[in-house]
């Protein structure tokens, strides 16, 4: 029997059930924080084996009380406290000095810089696991949280590690110099030829003062270091995508010239509070326990699990896709990713064929469909970068770092989002009567699809933020139309929220993280991806188009909300400092 659909009219949605999806929003929104949040600090009284911030805390307030750049008499006291440290903690410091000509893609001159490598002997001969960080400060800093938390939070490792069960392989402490004026200690030390037996690299950094520590850099043919990473930690928080895109930036860190030289490895670091980095913020009163407990408990796993691993091959025949879901870290070979495109272009090609067949789907509602998403994207970006432009001529320019960390920037993130939904509702209630919610759901997978494509191409590491809520909306498109009315069967409260909530369970961490690193104006690059998102969601967003008298108002009002709290706030002193750039 061949079913027939008509537009139908327009029929609104249960009372209870807009008010719901968006609950629903903030529950997982919620809960995904919650899981990637850094642990409770350990006091001093935790037992030996385990990691304590508060007994780390003790080692940065001695680090950290003044910038220590390199060169500086503050320096040399901060190198000596550390040799002394190691030594007490049996570590036999090796000073490794370097005073000559260096040239790198930083610098070309002579210089004068000290590295300090500590060992904890394993009772195996195999090869040696290096946790590194660095231990200068820029000059306009004491360097808390870049780096002498995570100096600490290595000090403390060798300690915790020392107090349990003999590890089968060396783990060597590396505390490098220069690293601010360009990797130079690094540099020297890999150049090193003995230095290229080391079996596997950890590598700590930060770029802001509190968050959680997050694994955003590996070495390439990553998988078997995956695996095992996520065997070793309790609380990962990391993502494939995050690498994907750092690989496109110029940033770089010690582990950077590691790599280069052919040696496997992580990358962690925390990023919330970016306002405090490279400034005179960067003190101790601007240290998370919490996130040094995090960083701790990341170095502690990496010795602990690493340490007893036979680390001669990590090499793999491939990189994998991974993502952090409620505490674990989901994983899957990168290789499957062209045969997943292939599988799920199949699917949305036999959905459309089968649709033609037994629905009213027609040309000009499958092109408004897919182009009023599109529309959308165009027209929300504009908005919020017109919104932005004004934003920072008022006030927000006022209080924004020389490194372009604007405060309150997360308060501008979520009114642009916002923005970009009022868009899309507004288009949307539009036009309801122009194209059916199954011409719109097909459009937003199709743009979906391209997304997927583009990134299996380009960035095969982004691939499953686009492949996984394509399958969600295929099972319930698939499921649509087997029941007697695919068009009100898409309005069903079960397939409303499982199409909403998807995607935001997998990107809501992305645009956190990416919220948190990078200046507002690079975030309106987000509005058209977040577009995107929307178009896969209409079945919510044709039910807050058709609520559109309470849900556009209520969107205005949390954007006003947003931006007066951003310009009550907007006034730089003691506690808000904003620094002229030198």
């Amino acid at each position: 029997m061949q079913i027939q659909l008509s537009r139908p009219p327009d029929r609104k949605p249960p009372y209870w059930l807009p008010l719901t999806t968006i609950l629903a929003v903030i529950l997982v929104i919620s809960l995904m924080l919650w899981f990637e949040k850094p642990p409770q600090a350990r006091s001093t009284d935790t037992p030996a084996t385990e990691f304590s911030a508060e007994r780390a805390m003790v080692h940065v307030e001695q680090i950290a009380q003044q910038p220590h750049p390199l060169g500086s008499s503050a320096h040399a006291e901060v190198r000596a406290y550390l040799v002394e440290q190691m030594e007490q903690l049996g570590l036999n410091p090796d000073v490794q000095e370097f005073n000559g000509r260096l040239t790198t893609k930083y610098i070309d001159q002579s210089v004068q810089l000290t590295n300090i490598l500590g060992v904890i002997k394993g009772t195996g001969s195999g090869k040696p696991l290096l946790l590194m960080s660095h231990y200068d400060s820029v000059p306009a800093g004491p360097g808390a949280n870049d780096a002498s938390v995570s100096v600490a939070s290595l000090l403390e490792t060798a300690r915790a590690t020392q107090a349990g069960p003999p590890l089968q392989n060396d783990i060597w402490i590396l505390l490098t110099d220069g690293e601010e004026k360009g990797l130079l200690g690094a540099e020297v030390f890999f150049r090193d030829p003995q230095h290229r037996e080391i079996g596997m690299i950890a590598n700590f950094e930060a770029r802001g003062s509190k968050g959680s520590s997050f694994m955003f850099q590996t070495s390439d043919g990553n998988g078997r270091i995956i695996e095992e990473y996520a065997r070793a930690v309790s609380n990962p928080v990391s993502n494939s995508l995050l690498v994907a895109l750092y690989k496109q930036l110029p940033n770089d860190t010690d582990l950077t010239v590691a790599l280069e030289h052919g040696l496997p490895g992580l990358n962690f670091a925390y990023g919330d509070g970016w306002v405090a980095y490279h400034t005179p913020m960067d003190n101790t009163d601007n240290v998370s326990l919490e996130t040094m407990q995090h960083q701790g408990e990341n170095a502690l796993a990496m010795a602990k699990h690493f340490g007893n691993l036979d680390l001669s091959d990590l090499s793999s025949e491939g990189d994998r896709v991974y993502f952090n879901l409620f505490g674990l870290l989901l994983h899957y070979p990168a290789k499957w990713v062209v045969a997943i495109t292939l599988v799920l272009a199949a699917i949305w090609l036999g959905l459309v064929f089968m649709f033609a067949r037994i629905s009213s789907l027609s040309t000009k509602g499958s092109l408004i469909g897919l182009l009023t998403p599109i529309l959308a994207a165009v027209l929300s970006t504009a908005l919020s970068y017109g919104l932005w432009k004004l934003i920072d001529a008022l006030w927000a320019g006022k209080m924004t770092q020389p490194s372009g960390a604007t405060y309150d920037s997360l308060l501008y993130s979520v009114s642009f989002i916002l923005v970009t939904l009022i868009v899309h509702v507004a288009l949307t209630r539009w036009i309801l009567r122009k194209a059916n919610e199954l011409e719109m759901l097909l459009g937003g997978a199709f743009l979906f699809l391209l997304l997927l494509v583009g990134s299996s191409w380009l960035l095969p590491g982004a691939s499953y933020l686009f492949a996984i809520p394509l399958l969600v909306h295929f099972i319930a498109l698939a499921w649509a139309a087997f029941t007697r009315d695919p068009l009100q069967s898409l309005h069903h409260p079960a397939v409303v929220l499982t199409t909403t909530l998807v995607p935001i369970l997998l990107f809501a961490s992305i645009f956190h993280i990416v919220f948190l690193l990078l200046p507002p104006g690079i975030h309106l690059f987000s509005v058209v991806l977040i577009g995107f998102i929307l178009a896969l969601m209409s079945p919510a967003v044709r039910m807050l188009a058709q609520s559109w008298k309470w849900a556009v108002p209520a969107a205005f009002i949390a954007i006003i909300v947003l931006l007066g709290i951003g310009w009550t706030q907007a006034q730089p002193g003691p506690d808000r400092p904003v620094y002229e750039r030198r």
